[in-house]
């Protein structure tokens, strides 16, 4: 249960949240004068020293602050107080953002303007959990931002935060770190830049730039946020136009790993809320690789893959259903673990299904008697490898789109689409998989809330025209409403609308070949 003044109910300082809205800068320029010649001296570089200027920081600090306002006013920000947290050289650190902002907190808290709760280290489902110190705007903060008229759509990322990542470390699906032994895992590593590092930034902003003017949401979802139960408490993932910017993420310091891109508030969703989501008003279909892992392993070694799906259960207590899901988890599991114990362990720790080894063993021969050839792939800690492979499948698509003036959301081995682009994400999805793995991967789907088993190469226009005749009726809710419309005239305001790559707050729109 979320308990709304709770310190967990909270998300950490985004040091790249911007605005060059005139009414933001007049909050900003009240700010630094309310903190006086003492503080802004303290705040302000000395002698020749290059250093962040002060209202940077401000602007920083109150644009993360009034959109965590405008999505819910209850919500806390978590602020690391160590030094070592802000590298202001760091390429993930553009707007060089150094210690000095926590000196900028600390002045704004004795001026009344901020809430402050000290970090803690508490005992949560029986291990310890550390936190950040909390803060969130006080009552006067509140009604200088009461009186501001900047729109949520007014405020985003910094056009100079980098979106090509180079991790040591690994990932789960949603981008976050996974922990090994309790230890702190994530080394940002830094990085020069190459022609390739290049091409991969400027697609990411020619993508991100895009998805910045389109308009993206659950047309059913009554709040603004969904709420998730996770195993230290609920998450809550904000559903809005500021929850868009996607990275991509290389792991353990190599550019063949991984690739992934991460980010977008639809990749952390269910399929019971993906199925509900609108792309500039229309209706979406979602479109699946099937196995995309086994399968590019298969067309590596010449072989084709068979499915998860066993002729008989073989396992009582499941159903078939039921089989095939424990069966899929498995064997990913297998491809990222070292050993059989490993696997097994994280397949627990991950499934609601109180398998024992020797049902897990069942599985995998059984599997393997379809799949022979994937023998020696299992248990091999080949994940990542296999991870880039798919990430290029995954650009080559998104590319695709993006050039086109299309919008496209990816969630690593799917797509989801406007309902009418069916027929050119069968296509590009094709023409990815063939140019990097030179044979075309199979397809599953789930349009929309069809239900029917429909082949990939039955998509044609015939199925489009009956797609687009029988569209299933959604209650769109009135927050949907309000809020498309509201988009819909700040687009058109700011002059949004005109050709591809049209960008908001200073996103680069060159034109990537």
């Amino acid at each position: 249960m979320l308990v709304r003044d709770h310190r967990s109910h909270s998300k950490p300082l985004d040091i790249h949240m911007w605005s060059n809205h005139p009414e933001i800068n007049i909050i900003v320029d009240k700010v630094w004068h309310a903190l006086g010649a003492f503080r802004q001296s303290n705040l302000t570089p000395k002698g020749n020293r290059k250093g962040t200027h002060p209202k940077r920081l401000i602007k920083v600090l109150l644009v993360h602050l009034y959109e965590t306002f405008l999505d819910d006013p209850t919500l806390w920000t978590g602020v690391a107080r160590s030094a070592n947290a802000y590298a202001p050289t760091s390429r993930y650190n553009s707007l060089n953002i150094s210690f000095k902002i926590v000196q900028l907190i600390d002045g704004l808290v004795e001026l009344g303007y901020l809430e402050f709760v000290g970090g803690s280290h508490d005992k949560i489902n029986e291990g310890w959990h550390s936190s950040t110190s909390r803060i969130r705007p006080s009552h006067i903060l509140k009604v200088e931002f009461s009186k501001c008229n900047v729109e949520q759509f007014d405020i985003g990322k910094h056009e100079s935060k980098v979106a090509i990542i180079l991790s040591d470390f690994d990932t789960d699906v949603e981008g976050k770190l996974i922990r090994r032994r309790g230890k702190r895992l994530r080394q940002l590593v830094e990085y020069e830049d190459t022609d390739e590092t290049q091409r991969m930034e400027l697609m990411l902003y020619a993508y991100n730039s895009l998805l910045q003017k389109t308009y993206i949401d659950i047309a059913t979802l009554e709040k603004t946020y969904i709420e998730l139960e996770t195993k230290v408490g609920t998450q809550r993932i904000p559903i809005n136009q500021n929850n868009k910017f996607v990275s991509r993420i290389f792991s353990r310091g190599s550019w063949t790993n991984n690739g992934w891109f991460y980010g977008g508030f639809w990749q952390q969703l269910g399929r019971n809320y993906r199925k509900d989501i609108f792309i500039d008003n229309k209706p979406t279909v979602e479109v699946d690789y099937k196995g995309i892992h086994p399968s590019i392993l298969s067309i590596n070694k010449g072989k084709a893959f068979i499915y998860y799906e066993l002729d008989e259960v073989i396992l009582p207590g499941l159903n078939k259903e039921q089989q095939t899901k424990a069966l899929k988890l498995l064997i990913l599991t297998a491809l990222s673990a070292s050993s059989k114990r490993q696997a097994y362990e994280a397949f627990r720790a991950s499934s609601d299904l109180p398998l024992k080894d020797r049902e897990l063993s069942k599985l995998i021969k059984s599997f393997l008697e379809l799949n022979p050839h994937l023998a020696d792939e299992l248990f091999t800690d080949q994940i990542v490898n296999l991870m880039y492979q798919d990430s290029l499948i995954t650009e080559y698509v998104i590319k695709k789109f993006t050039y086109s003036d299309l919008p496209i959301l990816s969630l690593h081995d799917s797509f989801i689409v406007q309902y009418d682009q069916i027929l050119n994400l069968k296509k590009y999805m094709s023409e990815a998989s063939k140019a990097v793995l030179g044979k075309k991967l199979n397809y599953e789907k789930d349009f929309y809330n069809y239900t029917e088993n429909l082949q990939f190469k039955d998509i044609d226009q015939g199925y489009y025209d009956k797609l687009k005749d029988n569209l299933p009726k959604v209650e769109k809710t009135e927050r949907y409403e309000r809020t498309y419309n509201k988009f819909r005239l700040w687009i058109e305001r700011n002059n949004q609308a005109k050709g591809p790559y049209r960008v908001v707050g200073g996103w680069k729109g060159q034109k990537v070949e």
